[in-house]
């Protein structure tokens, strides 16, 4: 009988995030809402029948993160602050899996794009 393995994906899905960001100082002076994806499998994902948020991640305390890491300082490109969000992340916590998106609505191009966007991941 083969053995069965369990994982256990948690995640936040557009975070609206303000954020001092851009590559000019122009475009850092306001902040701009940024949308961030959080994605993570704990390493050893809790029962879930124990139903007892001090087993797992708790992803209110990971925005929480996200929203601090974004209002510390002022970013010139998304992947740094992606980075950093992703850094703090996995440091905190034992996971198999993290993914981190950073989306910015609107960037300011020669052509309309939806979105720029940045993406971290890290696995074991």
């Amino acid at each position: 009988m083969a053995s069965r393995q369990r994982q256990v994906a948690i995640a936040l899905e557009q975070l609206e995030v303000p954020c001092h960001i851009g590559v000019t100082e122009e475009e850092r002076r306001e902040a701009q809402t940024l949308l961030v994806d959080v994605r993570l499998a704990p390493l050893h994902p809790a029962d879930h029948s124990a139903d007892d948020l001090s087993a797992t991640v708790d992803y209110g305390a990971v925005a929480d993160l996200v929203l601090h890491v974004a209002a510390a300082r002022p970013y010139h490109l998304l992947e740094r602050l992606a980075g950093e969000v992703a850094d703090r992340i996995w440091s905190a916590h034992e996971l198999a899996e993290l993914a981190v998106v950073v989306r910015k609505p609107h960037p300011p191009l020669a052509a309309a794009a939806l979105a720029a966007l940045a993406e971290v991941v890290y696995r074991v």
